[in-house]
């Protein structure tokens, strides 16, 4: 099977992601008499609708209009904060259908009094008139007490460097999650107000894979890294980042690296123990690690082992489908392991293309209603080396319908005939170039 074309066939398979995604945490401000409320957002681009630009700047042709409210309501449904963010999108081009674009991040800071809260997202594009509200979701605002172990919220990030202590951290931004084949850890505020060389964290993930069967993941490890002072929140470039700032008392920004990039797509639960002496606090967080842009082929576990007939034996394939979700689980996993080219991570590129291309194969070649294209010869030559380089078809009054494939790269041409003048094709001979 040969490699190249992920990234291509990747745009053509757009995930049904809502129009914003949104996390909100409490964190520790300057002002020990409120609390802190930042709330980080995800906007898909193509929720807009773009129109040409009547003054135009220079490459900003076409823009887009929109306005976002995020608001704070307490259990009375009172506003307790409120701020309105209006949306300005340039392009120089129209996105085409499914094109993939960059989404737009941004982040909110609230300062309000104790409490929970609700929050509540609306998002409006000017030009359709289409519109996205949220109210479900809620938040605990906690003033600090300034008690020993006392904690923050905590979210993901990814380290512009090594560490909290090193530079600046970047929310993942997944409204809690984390993006399959990613990297990072999670980050979190303590009062210390004893020393820091005290300090013990010790976490477990655990989890389960819900993409073939019931694959459980199991870590621990008890490593930290720290600095002296506060999360700050800042904006550059379009990116959402914070640095440690100084701090009047004794807070310290904890980073605790995890081992993202292993995680299957799933659910996982994260437990957290920190300890100073005597005193223990812990942290729960549960989340998903997704993955956007998943094949459809892998959502049936038994069309994925199915298609693996083109590659695998019939004793592969056997273990695939026999035993408990257990068992099957790992056989699929270990059949993909032996073909990964980087197994210290757990996104497979070679998996991932190949599901991908079975997608296509299934949309490109299958009988209507049936979704057979894997089957066909058309599907497992796509399958097996991608879209060709050159496709020629042929018309011939008194000939069969003939498709000619040239791969280039292979130095192969595969010639496909239609006797039946029914759009099922047939392989009839391959060239060698």
């Amino acid at each position: 099977m040969c490699l190249g074309q992920v990234e291509r066939e990747r745009s053509d398979f757009p995930f049904q992601r809502q129009a914003i995604s949104y996390e909100a945490i409490s964190l520790v401000g300057d002002d020990s008499s409120r609390a802190l409320v930042d709330v980080h957002y995800r906007i898909r681009q193509d929720f807009f609708i773009f129109i040409r630009n009547d003054s135009p700047k220079r490459g900003a042709e076409y823009i887009a209009r929109g306005e976002l409210v995020v608001e704070l309501q307490d259990d009375q449904k009172v506003s307790i904060a409120r701020e309105i963010r209006q949306i300005v999108l340039e392009r120089s081009t129209i996105p085409r259908e499914n094109e993939p674009s960059p989404d737009l991040e941004g982040a909110f800071s609230f300062r309000v009094p104790g409490g929970t809260y609700s929050v509540i997202i609306s998002l409006d594009d000017r030009e359709s008139g289409r519109t996205f509200l949220e109210r479900n979701r809620r938040v605990v605002a906690a003033v600090p007490t300034h008690k020993p172990l006392e904690i923050s919220g905590a979210f993901f990030v990814l380290p512009e460097t090594a560490g909290p202590a090193e530079g600046d951290v970047v929310p993942l931004n997944q409204a809690g999650n984390v993006l399959y084949g990613g990297t990072g850890g999670l980050i979190t505020e303590l009062f210390l107000p004893d020393t820091v060389s005290g300090l013990r964290v010790h976490w477990h993930l655990r989890g389960q894979s819900d993409v073939f069967g019931r694959l459980t993941q199991d870590f621990s490890d008890s490593t930290v890294l720290s600095a002296a002072g506060l999360l700050g929140l800042d904006m550059r470039g379009g990116k959402i980042l914070y640095s440690t700032k100084p701090s009047s008392l004794p807070w310290r920004t904890c980073y605790v690296p995890l081992p993202i990039e292993k995680l299957e797509p799933g659910s996982f639960r994260l437990e957290i123990e920190y300890s100073l002496g005597r005193i223990k606090q812990t942290q729960e967080h549960q989340f998903r690690v997704i993955w956007p842009f998943r094949p459809v082929s892998l959502s049936d576990p038994d069309l994925a082992v199915e298609v693996l007939r083109h590659i695998a034996t019939d004793q592969q394939v056997h273990d695939m489908h026999s035993g408990s979700a257990e068992h099957r689980a790992h056989a699929f996993y270990q059949f993909w392991r032996a073909k990964d080219p980087d197994t210290t991570t757990a996104y497979n590129e070679v998996m991932a293309e190949y599901y991908y291309r079975v997608d296509e194969a299934m949309r490109k070649f299958s009988t209507i209603g049936e979704g057979d294209g894997y089957k066909t010869d058309r599907g497992r030559v796509y399958i097996l080396y991608g879209p060709p380089e050159q496709t020629d078809r042929l018309l011939q009054p008194g000939s069969a319908p003939t498709e000619v494939w040239t791969y280039g790269r292979i130095k192969k041409r595969f010639v496909f005939i239609d006797p039946n003048k029914s759009g099922a094709f047939i392989l009839s001979q391959t060239e060698n170039l």
